[in-house]
């Protein structure tokens, strides 16, 4: 027996046969080893995809959440049947106030990307407000009766998830002086949409109140609700998962065929495996446009090469979607912002018209009509974020020609301007509001105010001066306005500088900025400065 064993291992057959297995085994644990990163790469690059859209979802609600705490404030806050109806006692008046402020918002809440539904609940006269699309199916009734049996339960104050007859919603309460006023978001249109926007079938996403265990989860401070979705690992993988079972099958069979599985794992198995798992390092490193061009010794490494195309495809697409979604959410933003800027002088200009009427004076009339025109027609231009400084000037003159209507012999006004700054591109009604603001607050009536208006161009930089010799502003407040415009978040006070400041350094860089000074009984200034090429952008003027 002793002399078999000895004759066993000295035998040249066993000695290749172990050098066989030496260099036949660690090199099939090498390709499952790769094929089973291959397949963790694959969920992970899916999750971080179906992440991205998901983050672009969360931060599309939380912009709808904003935007509809903005417009309630709003409307609670600045018009004035919505201030009415909190305090007046007389019942006529009342219903007054509450028909127009009814019928104000039913006007314009479809015009704000925000809520889908509204509603207002006056305490002291029991009176409950509301207002809805038709997109989830929820009748006047029902949600009356939702909102008052929140009240009656003792609300949240902020947004909260609820459920709405079955269905899910973010809901919002908030109270100012006797008024409750909120509104609610529908949520399974959202989750519908994607769904349909994800390429998995079998993808499951919920909003939560609480935390869970999830692949992908994403917290959302502003709505206090967590976002989260499930893939289907085998939906990801696909028919990777069947080969890598076969793979294994082949390595123990290779233990039979050690010749042939020698050369034919190396030829089949670690090359394919080394291009995907090249493949997959170049899509981690960020070059979205690697594809595997050579064509596969066999059909499943080909299916495979084929599925990490369009695996790469739709990673690619995916993430130009998102970087889609997030420039039209930007685009968005901007114009909300240039909207938000609205017409403080609107309502006096009507009562104005109405005066003039009254005492006939109609080309004093025409002449503000025509200068109104001329506003909106600017406001509401051709999809243009910058227009020429003249266009801009032109409206100031018509809107300051149109004060001196309201205030006659009480407003004087000049203009300096280097002879660059009319090839300059501005934000429409950047100055515009500036000087509406200083008629606002600085005009009197029997006093004479002087307004001036200096622009400067020099070293690539541009300087608009906006002063007045009004009353000034009290150092206390001064200091306010400067430091609240330049809050990342805005909670709606001085919304104007804030929105002016943040379009300068939208067009024109961080570098822009603008500055309040003021002194008690001597006026006040606003600079606004922005870097400027002339060189560089004169170029679109020739093109208008």
């Amino acid at each position: 027996m002793k002399e078999k064993i000895v004759h066993f291992f000295q035998s040249i057959s066993t000695k290749v046969i172990l050098i066989i297995l030496v260099l036949v085994l660690p090199l099939n644990v090498l390709a499952i080893v790769l094929s089973n990163r291959t397949m963790e790469t694959m969920v992970e690059q899916a999750e971080l995809s179906v992440k991205s859209i998901m983050q672009s979802y969360v931060t599309d609600l939380q912009n709808r959440m904003g935007n509809a705490q903005y417009f309630l404030y709003s409307m609670r806050n600045e018009d004035t049947d919505g201030l009415r109806i909190a305090h007046e006692e007389d019942t006529d008046v009342y219903t007054k106030a509450k028909i127009n402020f009814f019928y104000t918002i039913n006007r314009t809440y479809e015009l704000v990307d925000g809520a889908d539904g509204y509603f207002f609940y006056v305490k002291n006269q029991d009176d409950l407000l509301i207002w809805k699309d038709n997109s989830g199916g929820v009748s006047q009734t029902t949600a009356e009766a939702f909102v008052r049996t929140e009240i009656e339960n003792g609300y949240d104050s902020g947004w909260s998830l609820k459920a709405l007859q079955g269905e899910q919603i973010l809901c919002l309460f908030t109270e100012i002086d006797g008024v409750i006023y909120g509104g609610w978001i529908h949520l399974e249109p959202v989750l519908r949409q994607l769904a349909g926007d994800i390429q998995y079938q079998k993808a499951v996403f919920q909003i939560l109140e609480e935390k869970e265990e999830a692949e992908i989860s994403i917290y959302s401070k502003k709505g206090n609700f967590y976002f989260t979705g499930e893939l289907d690992r085998n939906e990801i993988t696909g028919s990777l998962s069947a080969i890598y079972t076969v793979m294994r099958f082949g390595a123990m069979a290779a233990l039979i065929l050690i010749p042939l599985l020698y050369i034919g794992i190396s030829r089949l198995l670690l090359r394919p495996l080394k291009t995907v798992n090249h493949a997959q390092k170049m899509l981690r490193e960020g070059n979205l446009d690697y594809r595997i061009n050579q064509k596969a010794n066999s059909i499943e490494y080909q299916y495979s090469f084929q599925s990490f195309n369009e695996m790469a495809d739709d990673i690619k697409n995916l993430k130009i979607e998102s970087y889609e979604k997030e420039l039209a959410r930007q685009q968005m933003e901007l114009r909300n912002l240039q909207l938000q800027i609205r017409p403080h002088f609107l309502l006096n200009t009507f009562n104005l018209i109405y005066t003039l009427t009254q005492r006939h004076e109609t080309e004093a009339v025409q002449n503000i009509i025509l200068y109104l025109s001329d506003y909106f027609r600017y406001l509401f231009r051709s999809g243009k974020d910058l227009e020429l400084f003249e266009k801009e000037q032109n409206l100031i003159e018509g809107y300051l020609n149109m004060a001196s209507v309201r205030y006659p012999g009480s407003i004087e006004w000049e203009f300096s301007y280097d002879p660059e700054i009319r090839f300059v591109r501005l934000p429409p009604l950047l100055l515009h509001n500036f000087v509406e603001n200083i008629v606002k607050y600085a005009v009197q009536q029997e006093i004479v105010t002087h307004i001036s208006i200096v622009g400067q161009y020099a070293d690539r930089t541009v300087t608009f001066l906006i002063m007045d010799d009004g009353p000034g502003i009290e150092p206390d407040k001064l200091e306010e306005v400067n430091r609240d415009m330049r809050k990342k978040k805005n909670d709606g006070s001085h919304i104007g500088f804030a929105n002016s400041l943040r379009r300068v350094k939208f067009f024109y860089g961080e570098e822009a900025d603008i500055l309040l000074t003021s002194e008690l009984g001597s006026g006040t200034c606003v600079e606004i400065r922005f870097p400027y090429n002339l060189e560089a952008d004169d170029e679109f003027t020739d093109c208008e």
